[in-house]
């Protein structure tokens, strides 16, 4: 069923000038709305009911230029029924609680989605990917499923690592992982991480697994269905780099020419398979160790439009939006390695801000090759990462045809935040 519903698709794919997209589970000021209006279109958001909602995921504002709101109650027929009135030839998912939702949708519109909504979990769940993939000989990290501390505890005492981290089940939300070296620290974060989980995806269950060594890599994929199957596309790969306390500290685009490159494309792209990705844009979280190779620790449906991802798909010229809209395969290829400029985005992590700092926000967005500076960022990355304790995380985007340039300011960008700790902390 899922094959014929894929060469479906690749034989009579939506128009490329769609008049109006379904935009499923916005939240509030994730700028979809005019992303669609300057291409053109008319964005009609469906946002979730109370009832049919986690606990913190907030409602849409009016003022957003949205040319249609429906509200879902659980009722997905009606839903539909409306999206088909008013035209709707594509749909997107805006927000992690949205995937699930969108993919239902469009397959009852027979319109592109991410995958086969029976398989959702698959490309939503943690637990449930990494069970998958070590089903089908794809390296995971050991991986344990659970609501239960007990058997969590239980769990790390018969699998000894020097790490471990402990993150919620659904991937994509505002939860972030915890490292946690001990048994003691995973039963002390429990509870709050826990809550937080159930709070922003209505889900208690986390997912505990060893930390995999070795650097790790963000990969970006569009995909397509195609008349022999769905047809994945690599369009970036981007290196972590961490500093010495553990926190992400910068993530450089990579060429994709060099053999790493094509050994990370080779195994995102039966990763994908196995997770059942027929369609649109999906990020990989993948460690590198030399010993085992490439080793998925999540892959999530691109769904965030924080500032920063916004600036990289400006220069880069991948944008989710457009993949949905124009058809995936012909995206990639279009803009396939005509990138010359070098991208980097920096992550800096301080103590909790209490205006002082405008003088250096000021500093750092004047950088020579600073494109934007993200005062909030929640991309797909920043949410994959741990954040300092009690701390707050800003995004700059770095982009420059030279990698002196890039260093240079990376080096400024370091120092103005070391005079700002010893500001706070003479």
């Amino acid at each position: 069923m899922a094959t014929a519903h894929s060469a479906a698709l690749a034989a009579a794919p939506y128009p490329a000038r769609a008049t109006a997209v379904a935009v499923i589970a916005p939240p509030s000021g994730t700028g979809y709305a005019d992303a669609l209006a300057r291409r053109g279109r008319d964005a009609v958001a469906v946002i979730l009911g109370l009832s049919t909602r986690p606990p913190a995921h907030g409602d849409t504002l009016t003022q957003e230029a949205y040319t249609g709101v429906i509200e879902y109650t659980g009722n997905l027929r009606r839903t539909v029924k409306k999206l088909r009135a008013v035209g709707v030839e594509a749909v997107v998912a805006a927000s992690p609680a949205g995937v699930e939702l969108a993919e239902r949708i469009a397959w009852q519109l027979r319109l592109p989605g991410s995958g086969m909504p029976d398989s959702v979990l698959l490309r939503t769940d943690r637990g449930v990917q990494a069970e998958a993939l070590a089903r089908a000989g794809i390296a995971v990290p050991r991986t344990l499923r659970t609501a239960s501390l007990v058997e969590a505890l239980a769990w790390a005492d018969r699998h000894a690592a020097s790490t471990y981290q402990l993150a919620p089940v659904a991937i994509g939300g505002t939860a972030r992982p915890v490292e946690c070296p001990t048994q003691q620290l995973i039963a002390a974060v429990w509870p709050q991480l826990q809550g937080a989980a159930l709070r922003r995806s209505g889900k208690a269950a986390l997912v505990l697994q060893e930390r995999v060594e070795g650097r790790q890599y963000v990969i970006d994929t569009v995909t397509r269905p195609g008349p022999d199957g769905p047809q994945h596309a690599v369009t970036g790969i981007w290196a972590h780099a961490h500093a010495p306390t553990g926190l992400l500290d910068r993530i450089d685009l990579l060429h994709r020419r060099d053999l790493l490159a094509r050994r990370l494309s080779l195994y995102v792209r039966s990763a994908l398979d196995t997770l059942g990705v027929i369609s649109g844009t999906t990020s990989c979280h993948v460690a590198f160790e030399p010993e085992r190779g490439p080793v998925l620790l999540s892959a999530g449906v691109v769904t965030n439009r924080s500032r920063g991802d916004e600036a990289v798909w400006a220069i880069t010229g991948h944008d989710p939006i457009d993949a949905a809209l124009d058809g995936a395969l012909c995206t990639s290829l279009r803009s396939r390695d005509t990138l010359r400029n070098c991208v980097t985005r920096i992550y800096v992590h301080t103590p909790r801000w209490d205006g002082s700092e405008s003088a250096v926000l000021q500093a750092l967005a004047a950088l020579p090759t600073a494109v934007d500076l993200d005062r909030d960022p929640n991309s797909f990355v920043a949410g994959t990462v741990p954040l300092q304790p009690g701390g707050k995380a800003r995004e700059i985007v770095l982009t420059h045809g030279l990698p002196e340039a890039i260093e240079k300011d990376y080096q400024r960008i370091r120092a103005l935040v070391a005079d700002l700790h010893k500001i706070r902390h003479p």
